[in-house]
C-alpha cells in the first residue's frame, strides 16, 4: 500500500510517496520510493509542499559512467595530452585526443579500432570535450600511431620518449622527486602476437619460446611505482640485450643519482660496465650461473651468518639472515649481501637426502632415469651395474648454496638490508605487468606495422598502465582504505542516466552515496557530472 513521507536531506525536507516491499534477500520489509513529489517549506508555522518541477518525457539512455570519469580525470590532472602535443609540437589536438581515448579503450572500453568510435559517441566524452565522433574511424587513431611514430624507406622518427619524458616530469609536479638517490626497476614481459612475424614479432625468448611474440620492457620508480620508460623488445631479444638502450635514453635527463634495479636476467659484466660508464649504479640479484657469485654465496659458514644482529624481518613471523661485505664483483668494487633463509636451506636438504635415498633403493629403470634428471648435476652417468655416480663435491657444494642468495649494488655506500629490501621491492614492476595483462587488456598485439606497434606499446600501454599508477598513488596518499580492485567495483556502479524533460536533455547519476562522493573526491570526478 503506498503512502506519503517526509524525509530529510542535508538539513531540507522532502515529500516522496512511498510503498513496502517485502525483500526476499534480506528477510524484510523495504521502504520503496514511488516518486519524488517536491520540497516541503515551512510557513507561518506551517508546512507547504512546493512541487516537483521535473518531469520526465523519455529515459533516452543509460551509460556506466564511474571507471570512464575516474580515469578521464586523472588524465586531465597528469596532463597527458598537454605531454603528448608538447612533444609532437605541430599537434592540433587530434592526436593528443586520439591517443588518450586509445590508452582508456584499453581500460574501459576495450572495443576494436573500427568501433572505438560508436563507443565514444554513447559515452559522456563528447559532452565533455566537444569532439566531433563522425571523425572517429579508424584511419583517425591510426594517424594519431603514424603521428606518434613513423616510418618510411628513408627515415625511421619517434616521439615515444619525449612524450614518456613530458609525462614523467608532468607526475613529478604532483607527487614530487625522490630523495637523494632515484631507484629505477627495469623487467620485460612477453606478449602474444597475432599475425606475420615481422622485425619486431619473432618466434623466440622467454616464456613464450618457439612463439611469434613481442618483448615490452618497462622502467618504473620505486616510490610511487609510476612508469618513467617504456619499449618494444625484439621476440627473439634477451632481456640483458636492453640494457644499452634503457640507459641511453634515461641519460637524456640529466638526471644524477640514478640506480637500476634489475631481474638477475639483466646481469653481466658488460651491462653493468655500461651502466658505470653513464654514472648509473646498479642493484640486483647474483646468478648461480657464475663461479665469483657462488664463491661469495659459499665464503661464510652458517654459524657466521646466523647471528642475532644479522636476522631480517621478511614478513610476519618470516626471517632471513644477511652478512654484508665490500669486495669485487663483475669486476667492480660492490655492496655484497648474503642471504641466508634457514627454512628453505633446511627444505632444499631434506628433500635432497630423500631423492637420493629413494635412487640408490630404486628398482624401475624408468623411475631411475627420471632421479638421476632431477638431481642433475649431483648425479651423473657412469659405467657399472648402477649406471650413475653420486658427486660428492657437487653434493657438498649444493648443500653449502642451499638456502642461500647473493645481492649486490655498486653503491657501496648502501646498508645491507635496505639493499635486501629494494631488491624485493621490484615485485610491483610484477604487479604493472599485471595490471597491464589485465586491467589494461595488453595482450595480444594485433597491429602489424612496427612503427605502430612501437607507437602503442611506448605511449598507449605507457598512459593506460601511468593511469593505474596515478589511482593506486591517490589511494595511498589520501588514506582512502581501500584496494584498486574494490575502488574499479565501486566505480563500475555509477550510471548516467540521460534522459528528457520539456524538450531538453538532462543528465543525472544513479548509484553514488554520499559516503562514494566522499571516496571520489580526491578523484574530482564529480566535477564532470552534469
Amino acid at each position: 500500500m503506498a503512502f506519503d513521507r517526509t524525509t530529510t536531506v542535508e538539513g531540507k525536507k522532502y515529500r516522496q510517496l512511498v510503498e513496502s516491499k517485502w525483500d526476499p534477500e534480506k528477510k524484510q520489509s523495504r521502504i520503496h520510493v514511488i516518486k519524488h513529489l517536491g520540497r516541503v517549506m515551512e510557513k507561518d508555522g506551517k508546512e507547504k509542499l512546493i512541487p516537483s518541477q521535473l518531469k520526465f518525457d523519455s529515459v533516452d539512455h543509460v551509460y556506466p559512467v564511474g571507471e570512464l570519469a575516474l580515469f578521464w580525470k586523472v588524465a586531465e590532472e597528469f596532463e597527458v595530452q598537454k605531454s603528448i602535443s608538447k612533444a609532437i609540437g605541430r599537434d592540433d589536438k587530434d592526436t593528443s585526443m586520439a591517443i588518450l581515448i586509445l590508452a582508456i579503450n584499453q581500460l574501459v572500453g576495450r572495443k576494436s579500432l573500427t568501433k572505438i568510435g560508436d563507443w565514444v559517441s554513447e559515452t559522456p566524452i563528447p559532452r565533455w570535450t566537444k569532439i566531433d565522433t563522425n571523425k572517429l574511424n579508424k584511419d583517425y587513431f591510426l594517424s594519431a600511431l603514424d603521428n606518434v611514430s613513423a616510418q618510411n624507406e628513408n627515415l625511421n622518427s619517434s616521439y615515444s620518449y619525449k612524450i614518456q619524458n613530458n609525462i614523467t616530469n608532468a607526475w613529478r609536479k604532483i607527487i614530487g622527486n625522490e630523495p637523494e638517490r632515484y631507484y629505477f626497476y627495469q623487467d620485460i614481459t612477453r606478449i602474444r602476437w597475432n599475425g606475420n612475424q615481422s622485425i619486431l614479432a619473432e618466434n623466440g625468448y622467454g616464456a613464450q619460446i618457439g612463439r611469434p611474440h613481442i618483448g615490452f620492457g618497462l622502467v618504473i620508480s620505486k616510490d610511487s611505482y609510476m612508469p618513467v620508460m617504456g619499449y618494444p623488445v625484439r621476440g627473439s631479444s634477451p632481456d640483458k640485450t636492453t640494457v644499452e638502450e634503457t640507459v641511453d635514453n634515461l641519460s637524456r635527463w640529466k638526471t644524477k643519482n640514478i640506480t637500476l634495479v634489475w631481474d638477475r636476467g639483466f646481469v653481466s659484466k658488460p651491462n653493468i660496465d655500461y651502466a658505470r660508464k653513464e654514472h648509473f649504479h646498479v642493484l640486483s640479484g647474483g646468478p648461480h650461473t657464475s663461479k665469483e657469485v657462488d664463491d661469495w654465496i659459499t665464503k661464510y659458514t652458517d654459524s657466521e651468518i646466523e647471528k642475532r644482529e644479522n636476522i631480517l624481518e621478511m614478513s610476519r613471523g618470516n626471517g632471513v639472515y644477511c652478512i654484508e661485505d665490500t669486495g669485487e664483483l663483475y669486476g667492480r668494487n660492490c655492496k655484497i649481501v648474503v642471504m641466508l633463509d634457514p627454512q628453505r636451506r633446511n627444505n632444499s636438504r631434506i628433500e635432497r637426502d630423500l631423492l637420493i635415498q629413494e635412487l640408490e633403493s630404486e628398482k624401475s629403470g624408468k623411475k631411475i632415469a627420471e632421479l638421476k634428471k632431477e638431481l642433475s648435476p649431483i648425479v651423473k652417468p657412469a659405467r657399472g651395474r648402477r649406471g650413475y655416480e653420486i658427486n660428492r663435491d657437487d653434493e657438498e657444494l649444493a648443500r653449502r648454496l642451499d638456502g642461500r642468495s647473493l645481492f649486490f649494488s655498486t653503491d657501496i655506500t648502501m646498508p645491507g638490508k635496505e639493499l635486501i629490501r629494494t631488491y624485493f621491492q621490484k615485485d610491483h614492476i610484477e604487479k604493472a605487468f599485471r595490471y597491464l595483462r589485465g586491467n589494461a587488456c595488453l595482450a595480444p598485439i594485433g597491429y602489424q606495422l612496427p612503427n605502430r606497434v612501437e607507437a602503442y606499446l611506448s605511449v598507449v600501454n605507457f598512459i593506460s598502465y601511468e593511469l593505474i599508477a596515478a589511482i593506486l598513488w591517490k589511494i595511498e596518499k589520501f588514506n582512502l582504505g581501500i584496494g584498486y580492485e574494490s575502488m574499479m567495483e565501486k566505480a563500475s556502479k555509477i550510471f548516467e542516466i540521460e534522459f528528457t524533460s520539456k524538450g531538453s536533455k538532462l543528465y543525472r547519476w544513479t548509484h553514488i552515496s554520499k559516503e562514494d562522493e566522499k571516496l571520489f573526491k580526491p578523484f574530482n570526478i564529480l566535477s564532470v557530472r552534469s
